[in-house]
């Protein structure tokens, strides 16, 4: 129902200030369909969202918002005067592509884990290795380092 009140405003709109396309003739059925269609075609101007909206629609704050806009992040329309604040608004068609741009989807893999970020080994890592280095004779390993402990001690 508002739809086509509005087409019907926009139709009137252009019927108002076009000409006929016979001026001879007038307005025929044909004229008036034709202001209908490109009524219909003519869009809305956008609703511009203050900064607040916006930052309430994204679930940040004002000053997370700013700093997007400072970083080119989100595209803005000045529509202050102020030269120190800003006073800035956004088409809803901006945060909807500042949305699909920045949205990601995180999955874990069932697959091997292949987690290990860094090429450093932990300390975990390396007596791990060391106790299955040797066919894993670690006690024997100890034992032949403590004795030759006691005989450095001894000497």
């Amino acid at each position: 129902m508002k739809n086509e009140v509005w087409i019907q405003k926009s139709a009137q709109y252009y019927a108002r200030f076009t000409e006929p396309l016979d001026p001879d003739q007038g307005w025929r059925v044909e004229d008036v369909q034709l202001a209908f269609m490109a009524g219909a075609r003519e869009q809305p101007i956008r609703r511009l969202l203050p900064i607040d909206e916006v930052a309430e629609l994204l679930a940040t704050s004002v000053s997370t918002i700013r700093d997007l806009i400072r970083h080119g992040e989100l595209v803005y329309v000045k529509v202050g005067r102020g030269a120190e604040r800003n006073h800035v608004a956004i088409a809803p068609e901006e945060i909807e592509s500042f949305l699909k741009r920045h949205s990601k989807r995180d999955f874990t893999s069932s697959g091997p884990s292949t987690a290990r970020q860094s090429a450093r080994k932990t300390k975990l890592q390396l007596s791990i290795e060391r106790a299955t280095a040797n066919d894993g004779y670690f006690s024997a390993q100890r034992a032949a380092r403590l004795a030759e402990a006691k005989a450095r001690k001894k000497k």
